[in-house]
């Protein structure tokens, strides 16, 4: 029988090749990588999020002129469509 304080000791030596084994077996390795690390999904969003961002100051920009433009020669007048 294994005294109870030689546990902690044997735990430190299997654990990790344990560890080791499982990172393997089930590529927990590349899921972590790919977990962490940006792909080419994160990348082609954080694109799309910067031109999303553009255009919304282009867009915030151009309402601020149209509102000028309102102002100095008033508001056009609407057509009734028949």
């Amino acid at each position: 029988m294994i005294p109870a304080s030689f546990a902690p000791m044997i735990l430190k030596l299997i654990l990790p090749k344990v560890s080791d084994h499982l990172m393997k077996v089930f590529k927990l390795d590349r899921l972590l990588r790919y977990m962490e690390e940006d792909n080419e999904t994160d990348l082609e969003v954080k694109k799309h999020k910067e031109h999303i961002n553009m255009l919304a100051g282009n867009m915030s920009a151009l309402e601020d002129r149209l509102k000028k433009l309102e102002i100095l020669y008033g508001k056009p007048k609407k057509v009734k469509s028949k």
